[in-house]
């Protein structure tokens, strides 16, 4: 009998779970469309829609993670408005953030471009966002700048901020960042520029006061035009 790939399982019913969870979310969608605005059921049936929404995006994430740590995922670069980038994400993430009556905003130059994976930065901004989600106390910021040969694009909440090891919880799944770092660091580190890699930076947050989640991602140089004779 041929061995079974335990990981190759693994991610095939995470699979299997995302479709299951995406039909959920269809069927929910109809119910409350269905449902008067005024209704007091509305509001659990809101607060069901961003919990599976949650959990679709992890799953999401799970079969990214899966396939980067085992060189099976194929980076698909394109360059971005990250104006617009931002926004869509804001957008995405504004009814979980409205359910849980929380502001949830971003800024950066609008003329601000950069080259990353779509799919991947828009899985670890959501994951960092859903994070912040439970430790802001009334707001969360992203934000992007160009700094040296690095695009930089920050997650920023007014919580309590990332705590020591020392004072986790024992439970450490009741903190649950840590696999969203890990994949954050995965998804950063694979892009690379001239053999520069992409990091994550774990800090506090010095306009919110919160904890801020970083990723530097490499651009690639401008080289100067030179007209030839």
């Amino acid at each position: 009998m041929k061995k079974l790939n335990i990981s190759t399982i693994l991610a095939s019913a995470i699979h299997e779970s995302k479709n299951q969870v995406g039909t959920l979310l269809y069927q929910l969608q109809g119910l409350k469309d269905t449902t008067e605005s005024n209704d007091p059921n509305r509001t659990k049936i809101v607060l069901i829609e961003e919990s599976l929404k949650k959990l679709n995006d992890e799953w999401v994430e799970y079969l990214y993670l899966y396939r980067l740590a085992s060189n099976g995922y194929d980076l698909h670069v394109d360059t971005f408005s990250i104006d617009e980038f931002l926004d869509d994400q804001v957008f995405a993430l504004q009814p979980s953030a409205n359910a849980k009556n929380l502001v949830l905003d971003y800024h950066c130059d609008t003329s601000l471009t950069g080259s990353f994976d779509e799919r991947l930065m828009t899985a670890v901004v959501s994951t960092a966002v859903y994070n912040a989600f439970r430790f802001a106390k009334s707001k969360i910021i992203l934000s992007a700048r160009q700094e040296k040969e690095f695009l930089v694009i920050s997650v920023e909440d007014d919580g309590k901020g990332f705590v020591h090891i020392e004072e986790q919880p024992e439970d450490i799944f009741e903190v649950n960042t840590g696999l969203g770092l890990y994949f954050a660091e995965l998804s950063a580190s694979a892009h690379v520029v001239d053999e520069v890699c992409g990091f994550i930076k774990k800090e506090s947050s010095l306009s919110l006061g919160g904890a801020s989640l970083t990723v530097y991602l490499p651009q690639a140089s401008e080289e100067p035009f030179v007209e030839h004779y």
